[in-house]
C-alpha cells in the first residue's frame, strides 16, 4: 500500500511525460509505409512526420543513417536525464554502450578485426583518457566497474592470445552490474528482465559454440549465472543432442524460439535474434497496463532502442537494395 502511494508521486510526472510520446512512437502503420516506399528518399519525407525527420535530412549514406540515429539517441537520453528520477535506470542502459566501447578499444590495441569498430557517443567513459589508461596499462583513472573488468580482460587476452576472452570477460561484468542495478530497484518486473535477457545470452553462446564444435570447457567459461535456466543446466546438455536440448527447454518461455531456430544439425542465429527481440518486447508490452511506477519508465527506454533497431534495418536495406518482402521478414515486433 506504502508504494502505491509513493509511486504517483515519484513517477507521475516522468511516466505522464513519456505517454505523451509513446503516442508520436512510428507505429506498425508507418513502418510498414516505410518498408515499402520506393526508395531512400521517399523514406525520409515519411520520416519528416515524425521527430526522427530532421536528423536524417543530410542522410545519404548507411553510415549517415547510423550516425544520424546515434544523433538521435543521444537527444532521447537528454530528454530522459531531465525527467527520470531513478538515475541509476539511465545508468543501466548507459553501461551498455560503455562496456561495447571497451570491447572496441581493446580489440583495435591488440589489432584485432572486428564488427565493433564503431565507438558509440552513448557512453559516459571519456575516449581518449580510456585509450590512453589501456595503452600505457595504467588503469587507476578508469573508475569501476569498468577498470576491474579491463584489467581481468587485458589479462585474460595476454594469457591466451584469444579475443573471445574480451566479450566473455566484459559480458560477465556486465550483465552482474545490470542484475545489481535490478535487484537494488527491488522491483519483480525489471529483475525479472534482467534475467531473462541472461538467459538469452546464454542461449546464444550454447548454440554458437555448438555451430563451431567448442569445446565443453569454453561454455563452461563463456556462460553468465543469474538467469532462469541454470548454468549448471546447460554445460550438462552441452554435449547431448539438438533434440534433446531443445526437448530440455521445452518448459520455458524459450522453446518456441531455439526449436525455431534449429536448421538441421545446426542453430540458425538470424532466426534466433528476431525472434529474441521479439521476446522481449511482448514482455516488456506488460508496462502498457500499469498507470505509473518504475515499469512503464523501464519499458519507454527498451521500446525506443527497439524502434531504433527496427528504423537501422529498414532505411539501410532500403539502401542496399534489399526488397521490402526481405525487409518486412527482418523487421521486429514493436511496442506500440
Amino acid at each position: 500500500m506504502l508504494n502505491a502511494l509513493k509511486d504517483p508521486l515519484k513517477y507521475g510526472y516522468a511516466v505522464g511525460r513519456i505517454k505523451v510520446r509513446e503516442t508520436k512512437m512510428l507505429g506498425t502503420n508507418r513502418l510498414e509505409r516505410l518498408v515499402n516506399a520506393g526508395d531512400f528518399g521517399d523514406q525520409k519525407r515519411i520520416l519528416a512526420e515524425t521527430d526522427y525527420g530532421s536528423f536524417f535530412q543530410e542522410a545519404v549514406t548507411p553510415e549517415d543513417v547510423e550516425k544520424s540515429l546515434g544523433d538521435y539517441l543521444t537527444v532521447l537520453y537528454e530528454f530522459l536525464e531531465e525527467i527520470y528520477p531513478e538515475k541509476q535506470i539511465l545508468f543501466y542502459f548507459i553501461s551498455r554502450y560503455d562496456f561495447h566501447n571497451l570491447k572496441v578499444l581493446l580489440k583495435a590495441k591488440y589489432g584485432e578485426k572486428t564488427g565493433e569498430q564503431i565507438w558509440s557517443e552513448l557512453g559516459t567513459l571519456e575516449p581518449e583518457s580510456i585509450k590512453k589508461g589501456i595503452k600505457e596499462g595504467e588503469l587507476e583513472g578508469i573508475v569501476e566497474p569498468y577498470r576491474s573488468a579491463l584489467e581481468e580482460a587485458m589479462s585474460r587476452f595476454e594469457e591466451s592470445k584469444d579475443s573471445q576472452q574480451i566479450d566473455i570477460i566484459l559480458d560477465k561484468a556486465l550483465y552482474e552490474l545490470l542484475y545489481m542495478i535490478a535487484k537494488k530497484q527491488k522491483n519483480k518486473f525489471f529483475i525479472d528482465y534482467v534475467r531473462s535477457s541472461i538467459d538469452i545470452v546464454n542461449l546464444k553462446v550454447f548454440m554458437r559454440a555448438k555451430n563451431l564444435n567448442k569445446e565443453q570447457e569454453f561454455v563452461e567459461d563463456a556462460l553468465l549465472e543469474r538467469g532462469f535456466v541454470s548454468k549448471e543446466k546447460l554445460i550438462l546438455l552441452y554435449p547431448e543432442s539438438l533434440d534433446i536440448f531443445v526437448k530440455e527447454l521445452k518448459e520455458t518461455p524459450y522453446a518456441m524460439m531455439v526449436r525455431d531456430s534449429v536448421e538441421g544439425q545446426k542453430f540458425d542465429l538470424d532466426i534466433f535474434d528476431r525472434k529474441e527481440d521479439d521476446f522481449l518486447v511482448r514482455y516488456i508490452k506488460i508496462a502498457k497496463y500499469i498507470p505509473v511506477g518504475l515499469e512503464p519508465l523501464i519499458s519507454y527506454i527498451m521500446a525506443k532502442e527497439n524502434e531504433v533497431k527496427t528504423l537501422r534495418i529498414i532505411l539501410i536495406g532500403k539502401l542496399s537494395g534489399l526488397s521490402a518482402q526481405t525487409i518486412k521478414e527482418r523487421v521486429r515486433v514493436q511496442y506500440v
